[in-house]
């Protein structure tokens, strides 16, 4: 029996066809998966011109000096924390040994409060 002519070339040429097609429909859901090259993680570099210039998150110190208030406030606050934060040690240990009092989670909650005031006082 023979082929018609051209049969087989087009049978090869659908062959590898349809071997294109189906590994194109594999590949292309994992492209969104790419992500970003390495090397290129984190922030954009900034060029040396807005380097030279001030930017919002460049502001001296003096411009944002606490009250006579706000600075006994925060010395009280820092000093709590530090209390807080010695007390715990004993109440974890407490806990390895399966006692684990309410007032040793409001103490960590209190911390939590405390550390993240401190750091906004700190950071205005």
């Amino acid at each position: 029996m023979s082929d018609p002519p051209g049969a087989r070339e087009f049978l090869m040429r659908w062959t590898i066809f349809s071997f294109l097609l189906i590994l194109s429909l594999f590949t292309s859901p994992a492209l969104p998966q790419l992500g970003t090259p390495l090397g290129r993680c984190g922030a954009p570099p900034r060029d040396a011109a807005s380097q030279n210039q001030p930017s919002a998150e460049r502001v001296p110190l003096e411009e944002h000096k606490p009250l006579p208030s706000d600075k006994a406030r925060l010395q009280k606050d820092a000093e709590e924390l530090a209390d807080l934060a010695a007390s715990i040690r004993a109440d974890i240990e407490r806990a390895n040994q399966g006692l684990l009092s309410k007032d040793s989670v409001e103490k960590l909650k209190r911390v939590e409060k405390l550390s993240r005031h401190l750091r906004s006082e700190l950071t205005r």
